[in-house]
């Protein structure tokens, strides 16, 4: 049986809490192959308080939760997982890559 827990987050937010952490939110889009994930974070306003926050959850835990993208858009329909990461890469430009190493719980 797989674990599960309650991802609460709000349509707009970067991050979401799990369990009492905040964790950050990325997107089905950028995932790449089975396990990479890469976010060209392209438009994305870098000097403001959601990026922080984003970067703040990412640096601070080994877990991030995996939203499901209505096709075409940003917008959150559901969330996949949350995922136990490693290999944080924060590029120049604001891009972030990371492995996502194993699937840590389901949504309830």
């Amino acid at each position: 049986m797989r674990r599960t827990v309650h991802v609460l987050g709000a349509g707009g937010d970067w991050t979401a809490e799990v369990e009492g952490q905040r964790l950050a939110v990325i997107h089905s889009r950028w995932r790449v192959r089975r396990s990479g994930y890469l976010d060209p974070m392209d438009g994305a306003n870098r000097d403001g308080k959601r990026y922080a926050d984003f970067l703040k959850a990412l640096q601070e835990n080994d877990l991030v939760v995996v939203q499901r993208d209505v096709p075409g858009t940003f917008d959150r329909d559901g969330y996949v997982g949350v995922f136990r990461f490693k290999d944080l890469v924060v590029g120049a430009s604001g891009q972030i890559s990371l492995s996502l190493v194993e699937r840590y719980a389901d949504h309830k």
